[in-house]
């Protein structure tokens, strides 16, 4: 479990080095929840994907439980699609996963118009296509972390 939090510290650490991108960034935390989700599906991943949005909203000063909602319902949909995501390849992984940010990014600015606050639709676009981008160097770095440390 310490290896898991220390990936969700360098994705918050990664998200800190970016914050000048604004909405513009990758999802750098999501990404590493859902990688956990997929090596390790426990339902506990849930409370982890909770208490990461709810830093990522502190971080970036938005409604608090707005990000840890979507980040919940994100890895319960993840745990649920688990045994079709654990065969696909990761090229496959790459495109249910962007589209399945960009579904979320939708979430976000809809919950943000109705609470009156302006979002860039295209920076959110923007950052599910980096965050698709990003998976496949994500999940070889997890899973060598994983192999290594002999994380089950």
């Amino acid at each position: 479990m310490i290896i898991i939090l220390l990936s969700i510290l360098v994705g918050i650490i990664l998200t800190l080095i970016l914050l000048p991108l604004g909405y513009m960034a990758p999802e750098w935390i999501l990404l590493i929840n859902i990688y956990w989700a997929i090596a390790l599906p426990t339902n506990n991943k849930l409370f982890l994907a909770f208490f990461s949005g709810y830093f990522v909203d502190i971080l970036y000063g938005q409604v608090l439980g707005l990000t840890s909602l979507t980040f919940v319902i994100f890895i319960y949909i993840i745990l649920r699609l688990y045994n079709s995501l654990r065969y696909m390849t990761v090229t496959q992984q790459m495109v249910v996963i962007s589209f399945l940010i960009l579904i979320k990014q939708h979430f976000f600015i809809w919950s943000n118009y109705v609470l009156g606050i302006d979002s860039q639709y295209f920076d959110l676009v923007i950052s599910s296509l980096l965050s698709g981008l990003l998976w496949p160097p994500i999940y070889f770095i997890l899973r060598y972390i994983r192999r290594k440390f002999q994380i089950s």
